[in-house]
């Protein structure tokens, strides 16, 4: 039988630092606990707002996957070979940083708010291989598999008051963009521990969400 737990978004860790605000679902930078340093393969959700032209810095990932979803604005992504590439909202952005990737990521001019999951690599598999970057403008509800076997990222709108459940999974990661799901507002978080089926209602003015699955 699954068990919910609501995380709510005014107790994230939060850091505020050269106009970006990032409030943590799980443990990320200076804020470690050892009881949230992942949730199923995820191992980083981040909430991000940056003003308008800041940037991250150029820094490098390996091996992690990173999906980027731009829920307002526009963030400009530099890939290793210097070339930039507008990413609106709507879109998300999936990052399999494989043997290593450098980039940079700033906001446009009216600054970006966007939602960041990291997934680990399976420990038992061969390295990633090679990096890729690749953007999907979501028109409704989209469902990604990644390159880790078994886990998925999704993107779902649904309309005021219609049932919703997700896909099955050990460990499901709800988070709830805009509207309501359930008890969870916006900002807000639904962790789903053990599988089998479970159903949310979307609130009044509906709802979207990023979903993390593993299976």
């Amino acid at each position: 039988m699954p068990t919910v737990r609501t995380l709510l978004r005014s107790a994230r860790p939060v850091t505020e630092a050269g106009g970006v605000c990032s409030r943590h679902g799980l443990s990320f930078g200076p804020h470690y606990d050892p009881e949230r340093t992942s949730f199923g393969a995820l191992v980083a959700h981040n909430d991000d707002v940056l003003d308008p032209g800041v940037a991250y810095g150029a820094h490098e990932h390996r091996d992690v996957e990173i999906l980027a979803w731009v829920v307002e604005g526009t963030m400009i992504h530099t890939g290793p070979d210097g070339d930039e590439t507008p990413v609106p909202a709507g879109t998300l952005q999936h990052l399999v940083a494989g043997t290593g990737w450098r980039h940079d990521e700033r906001a446009g001019p009216s600054g970006v708010h966007l939602i960041q999951v990291w997934v680990a690599p399976d420990l038992d598999d061969p390295p990633a291989g090679e990096p890729s970057l690749t953007h999907h403008v979501v028109d409704g509800s989209l469902t990604l598999p990644l390159r880790r076997p078994g886990v998925t990222v999704t993107v779902v709108r649904l309309g005021a008051g219609v049932s919703w459940s997700p896909g099955d999974g050990t460990f499901r990661h709800v988070h709830v963009v805009r509207g309501a799901l359930g008890d969870a507002g916006p900002g807000d978080s639904l962790e789903i521990t053990g599988a089998g089926p479970v159903s949310f209602d979307a609130g009044p003015e509906g709802a979207e969400l990023v979903v993390v699955t593993t299976a």
